[in-house]
């Protein structure tokens, strides 16, 4: 993974390890450097955290990012973690089930992928 994608994954960790599990694009973008929510080298780090978590049999780390004014994910969150889900509802289903085993199994996230 690229340094930016590494330092989005300890983020996460922390964070999905911490009393409120959740983070919006703002507050990633912000903690790891100054980003704008919407950055493509933003976006690119969480699809690369994304594909080593599913390479190493782990839930998808950033479903528990989103975007503050939808409380879920954007669009480009669906398009790498649930490529089958093409309805809106079917997306809200498979994140919701995502972003439960993440929390359930937190635990099993090394500290480094």
């Amino acid at each position: 993974m690229s340094p930016l994608a590494l330092h989005v994954y300890r983020r996460l960790i922390h964070r999905a390890r911490s009393s409120q599990p959740s983070i919006t694009y703002g507050e990633l973008a912000q903690q790891v450097g100054d980003l704008h929510p919407r950055s493509p080298l933003l976006h690119a780090a969480l699809g690369e955290v994304s594909n080593a978590c599913r390479h190493s049999a782990l839930p998808c780390l950033p479903a528990i990012v989103w975007r503050a004014s939808a409380k879920r994910p954007s669009t480009g969150y669906y398009a790498v973690a649930h490529p089958r889900a093409h309805t809106a509802e079917a997306q809200l289903a498979a994140w919701q089930r995502e972003h439960a085993r993440v929390l359930r199994e937190i635990a099993r996230f090394p500290p480094r992928l």
